[in-house]
């Protein structure tokens, strides 16, 4: 097999575990068959390893030598930490550089939320995380952008299993993802804060409640 050919295949093991993975398809703390995925998806020992093993680095699969694998689990302590990350940064960030987001860019946003109750779940949680991506990106700052991309990947995967774990609606979600918007169109620094930290902790609410019930 060409070099290239394997790196396609590589790309193809992992972007396929990636999506099974966010979308709770597998679950968090489920045990990983390496026999059971060869049989699964095809691919190859070589490229379903390579996979595995940067899915690890990502922080979405665990890897113990000689006794197996499974789908990162998350705890209160998990979740609590990839919260307080945020709150750590985006209140911060979206104060300093009011002035700097394009208006029609958050009114695009808006319309999108507004809209998004024809959109399914995972699609709903990946336009919260482009939402919040850009409040960061305004920064230029690479190493900012990549750790906080890091934590929207947790984000999409936390919120997707919060959706298996009960019923529990997002409709408050649309009026605090207007209320962002509203402050920071406005550039009102105060109000940016509040409506930033009020979606944060709601959300972890939401959270924490559903590993709980685990």
């Amino acid at each position: 097999m060409s070099g290239k050919r394997a790196k396609s295949m590589v790309a193809e093991a992992h972007r396929y575990l990636y999506e099974k993975i966010v979308s709770c398809q597998y679950l968090p703390g489920q045990a990983i068959n390496e026999k059971e995925l060869l049989d699964e998806t095809g691919f190859g020992r070589t490229p379903l390893r390579e996979a595995l093993l940067a899915l690890q680095k990502e922080g979405l699969v665990e890897i113990f030598p000689r006794k197996g694998m499974r789908i990162a689990p998350y705890t209160e302590k998990s979740v609590v930490e990839l919260y307080q990350a945020r709150k750590l940064m985006e209140p911060n960030i979206t104060t300093e550089y009011k002035t700097l987001y394009s208006k029609d860019k958050l009114l695009d946003f808006q319309t999108q939320f507004q809209h998004s109750d024809t959109l399914t779940d995972l699609a709903r949680f990946n336009l919260d995380a482009d939402f919040h991506s850009y409040l960061i990106a305004i920064t230029g700052n690479s190493i900012l952008i990549n750790m906080y991309q890091s934590l929207m990947v947790q984000q999409v995967r936390l919120g997707m299993y919060a959706v298996t774990r009960s019923s529990a609606t997002r409709s408050d979600d649309l009026k605090q993802h207007v209320a962002i918007i509203d402050a920071l169109l406005r550039e009102n620094e105060e109000d940016v804060r509040d409506a930033i930290i009020v979606h944060i902790n709601h959300s972890m609410i939401r959270s924490l409640n559903a590993i709980r019930d685990t």
